[in-house]
């Protein structure tokens, strides 16, 4: 999919002044996916972990409904095809206090191409789970449990 370079937000707001919160203002970059109306916009910001590009994609047809929802395998390529495949990006799922949900626009911050996490799910970054002491089940659960383990017996638990 090809992306096309667009006007951003900031260059929009220099001339109009038409946005009141501080964030879309400050997004400098925009593309467009002309092919299914994807739009991205992204603003570089410094923080405790280095610089951090904050990236907004949504669909031209803003929508607020979930109808312009995208799977973590488009956010993925989106991150890949504009900002390289070989930086991480995260998706924050904050506090109740620090939601934001009017629109769907989703958020990811992409860090420097220097950057990994310090955890995941490989075994060069795993960390060892802490051991928070086992929860007894009961004994619904344990019969539960052996029904499940009968049913599978000799093959695979899916």
């Amino acid at each position: 999919m090809s992306w096309i370079k667009s006007v951003s937000p900031a260059k929009v707001q220099s001339i109009f002044p038409i946005y009141h919160g501080q964030w879309m203002s400050e997004m400098d970059r925009c593309w467009i996916r002309e092919e299914d109306g994807v739009c991205v916009c992204s603003r570089l910001i410094r923080t405790d972990w280095g610089k951090v590009e904050h990236v907004t994609i949504t669909r031209k047809s803003l929508s607020t409904d979930g109808s312009g929802d995208f799977t973590w395998a488009e956010k993925q390529q989106i991150k890949d095809e504009l900002f390289g495949r070989n930086r991480v990006a995260v998706e924050v799922y904050p506090k109740d206090d620090r939601l934001v949900d009017v629109a769907d626009v989703y958020h990811l911050w992409v860090f420097d191409k220097k950057f990994n996490l310090p955890f995941g799910i490989h075994t060069k970054e795993f960390q060892p789970a802490i051991n928070r002491g086992s929860i007894p089940l009961s004994e619904d659960e344990l019969l539960k449990l052996q029904e499940v383990l009968n049913k599978h017996k000799g093959g695979d638990i899916q």
